[in-house]
C-alpha cells in the first residue's frame, strides 16, 4: 500500500479471534485453529484493539489515539503491520455489514457462512480475498444427488440450505413408513409420495432461492443418467440399490471422463462410510479402489453365498452424521477448497467415534484414470 492507501485502510480483526489482555501482553486466540499468539503491547495499542472493527480508517485511528504524537503514531502503525503480517487482520477492509450492501439479492441469508468463508480466505485456505466469492461459486453450482434416502436426503438438504444454485434430485422410490426413522427430510404426510417430488417441495420451503429439480427415474445403466450428469458440476451417488458397489460402477461410467463425483458413501450397524471423491484424470478412481482391495481376505477368489441384508440395522443419527460429512466435502470442492476424500477412503466407527482411512493411490496402469 502507498501512504494514501494506508491512511484510508479500514483494518478489521478476523471474526474468529478472541483477544485477551494479560498485564502488558495481548493474547490473540484463534477459535478456528486454536492458535494462540502473544505480544507485548503499549497502552495505546490496548486502546486501539477494540476499534479494529473495519469502521475506522487508519487516519481516524491515528487522530483518535495519538494526539499528533509521532511516537504514538509509530506505535500504532507498527502494531497494525505486525497484526497484518501475523494474519490476524482480515483481507477484506471495512466492516462486514458495510460490505453486505453490495451483495446480490438474498445473500444476507448467508451472512454467517460468508463470515466462515472469509476466515478460510484469511487463513489462505481459499484463493480469494473475499468470502463472498466462495458464496457466489456455490450460487452458480449445479449438483446432482442420485438416491435421496437416508444419505441423499440429508446431503441434498444441506446443499440447498447452503445456497447451491441448482440441486437435482434423482430417485424413483416412494416414501414408506419404515423410512421415517432415518430419512430425516420426510414426514408422515409424505408416505406414498414419490421421494423426488416430496423432497423437492421440502427443500423449496427451506430455501426458496435455489432451484430444486426432481427427477423420478430408475437408474440401472449409465445411459439412464448421462443427461443429468452432463448438466452437473458434481454428482453425488447415495443410491444403494441394487447395491452400493453396482451403483458406484454405474456412476463411474456415467461421469467419465469429465464430471467429478462422490461415490461409495453408506452407513449401517457400526460403520459409516464417507466414500471417495473422484476428479477424472486427476485423482484415483473407483476402479483404483476396487483393485486396491480386491485381494484382501481372499475375496477375489470367493463367490457370493449370502449378500448384505437389505434391512441392515441403522439409525437416523447415523445418516445425519455421514450425510452432512459428504455434503461438507461437496461444498469444499465446489468453493475450491482443499478436499479431504480424494485418493482417500474414510470410515467412521460409531462405537468409539473414531476414524480410519485407506490411502487409495492413483494406479498408473488403471484403464480408466490413467
Amino acid at each position: 500500500m502507498d501512504e494514501v492507501d494506508i491512511l484510508s485502510w479500514r483494518p478489521r480483526l478476523r471474526d474468529s479471534l478472541v483477544v485477551e489482555q494479560d498485564g502488558g501482553e495481548l493474547s490473540f486466540i484463534s477459535t478456528s485453529d486454536r492458535r494462540v499468539q502473544r505480544f507485548s503491547a503499549s497502552e495505546t495499542v490496548f486502546r486501539m484493539i477494540p476499534l479494529l472493527d473495519g469502521r475506522h480508517t487508519v487516519s481516524e485511528l491515528l487522530a483518535c489515539l495519538c494526539a499528533d504524537s509521532e511516537e504514538l503514531a509509530h506505535d500504532v502503525c507498527s502494531a497494525l503491520v505486525t497484526l497484518r503480517e501475523e494474519r490476524l487482520l482480515s483481507k477484506v477492509a471495512g466492516s462486514v455489514d458495510a460490505n453486505a450492501t453490495v451483495t446480490p439479492d438474498h445473500l444476507s441469508r448467508y451472512d454467517r457462512q460468508i463470515r466462515l468463508f472469509q476466515d478460510f480466505c484469511d487463513s489462505d485456505l481459499l484463493d480469494y480475498e473475499e468470502g463472498l466469492a466462495a458464496q457466489r461459486r456455490l450460487t452458480s453450482a449445479r449438483v446432482l444427488v442420485c438416491g435421496i434416502g437416508g444419505l441423499g436426503s440429508v446431503v441434498a438438504s444441506s446443499l440447498a440450505a447452503s445456497g447451491v444454485g441448482t440441486v437435482i434430485l434423482c430417485d424413483d422410490d416412494v416414501v414408506e413408513e419404515s423410512n421415517l426413522t432415518r430419512q430425516l427430510m420426510y414426514s408422515v404426510d409424505d408416505i406414498g409420495s414419490g421421494k423426488a417430488d416430496a423432497l423437492a417441495a421440502r427443500l423449496s420451503r427451506i430455501n426458496p432461492y435455489v432451484s430444486v429439480v426432481p427427477e423420478k427415474r430408475k437408474v440401472e445403466f449409465a445411459s439412464d443418467i448421462t443427461d443429468l450428469v452432463a448438466a452437473a458440476d458434481l454428482v453425488i451417488s447415495c443410491a444403494d440399490q441394487p447395491s452400493v458397489t453396482e451403483m458406484a460402477e454405474i456412476m463411474t461410467e456415467a461421469c467419465w471422463p469429465r464430471t467429478p463425483h462422490i461415490i461409495g458413501g453408506g452407513y449401517s450397524y457400526h460403520v459409516g462410510i464417507v466414500g471417495l471423491l473422484v476428479i477424472p484424470g486427476v485423482t484415483a478412481c473407483w476402479h483404483c479402489l476396487r483393485t486396491e482391495v480386491a485381494h484382501e481376505h481372499g475375496r477375489d477368489r470367493a463367490v457370493p453365498l449370502i449378500p448384505k441384508s437389505r434391512h441392515a440395522g441403522i439409525l437416523g443419527a447415523q445418516s445425519g452424521i455421514i450425510g452432512n460429512m459428504i455434503s461438507w466435502e461437496a461444498i469444499r470442492f465446489l468453493i475450491g477448497m482443499g478436499t479431504a476424500i480424494c485418493n482417500r477412503w474414510l470410515e467412521l466407527n460409531y462405537g468409539p467415534m473414531s476414524f480410519s482411512e485407506r490411502i487409495v493411490p492413483r494406479r498408473p496402469d488403471c484403464p480408466w484414470c490413467a
